[in-house]
């Protein structure tokens, strides 16, 4: 009983301090990283929007491809 409540008071400690912290720190980030599907976009060749695209091998930058043609959107 005592093991479990010292479980759930560190718990909620941490979670407490989580918090705090992404509080203070918010819009303080110099680096951000980019988006994955920018760099999904400029690390490999990806088709552009119009092209015609397989629905299996996810190759449009938008990262959709549809229509029955298979169409990048």
């Amino acid at each position: 009983m005592k093991l479990t409540c010292v479980v759930i008071v560190a718990v909620l400690l941490l979670t407490a301090c989580q918090l705090i912290t992404a509080d203070d720190s918010r819009g303080t980030q110099k680096h951000r990283a980019l988006r994955s599907d920018t760099k999904l976009s400029m690390s490999t060749r990806c088709k552009s929007k119009g092209a015609k695209c397989s629905k299996l091998m996810y190759d449009c930058c938008s990262g959709s491809c549809s229509g029955t043609v298979g169409r990048c959107g």
